[in-house]
């Protein structure tokens, strides 16, 4: 069985729901004591003036999309539920890891809100893609229960 994931509205259901859940984190303004404690800490360790980019930047907002879009269709085509989670696992780390990037550059960014978006989306995808790959087991499984085994020819000389 061949999916499109491009046809399939699946992953950008998943997509979707992180998002929304992001956005709504955005307007409840959801990561404020977050962003204000990894701020201050920022600060404590020696880091530059640190200008801030606010989490509903059209920036902050782009990246969120990419990145959750990314993520979701990633996990979708990824086979094996545990490629699955490690790539979720290090979609996350690699998105923390880009808060104190930033801020060596005198930029603070809170992740907050897009990890909370990925980490939504992600679990959707993993879901999805790992119900489909049982339905894909069990018509391959159907598919072989119809295998008509063939008996080798035989010669005239032999009968």
């Amino acid at each position: 069985m061949n999916r499109s994931l491009l046809k399939s509205p699946t992953p950008w259901i998943a997509t979707g729901m992180g998002l929304v859940i992001g956005l709504v984190c955005v307007l409840l303004k959801g990561d404020e004591r977050m962003s204000q404690w990894l701020f201050t800490s920022y600060e404590a360790q020696g880091f530059p003036s640190l200008e801030k980019v606010p989490v509903a930047s059209p920036i902050s907002l782009i990246v969120m999309i990419v990145s959750t879009l990314g993520v979701v269709f990633a996990i979708e085509g990824t086979p094996g539920n545990l490629r699955r989670v490690m790539l979720l696992v290090t979609s996350l780390l690699v998105l923390v890891m880009a808060s104190p990037v930033w801020a060596l550059w005198g930029v603070f960014w809170s992740p907050m809100v897009n990890f909370i978006s990925i980490l939504w989306a992600g679990i959707a995808a993993m879901v999805h893609a790992s119900s489909l790959d049982r339905v894909e087991a069990h018509h391959r499984a159907e598919a072989e229960k119809r295998v008509v085994t063939m008996r080798p020819p035989r010669s005239p000389s032999n009968s």
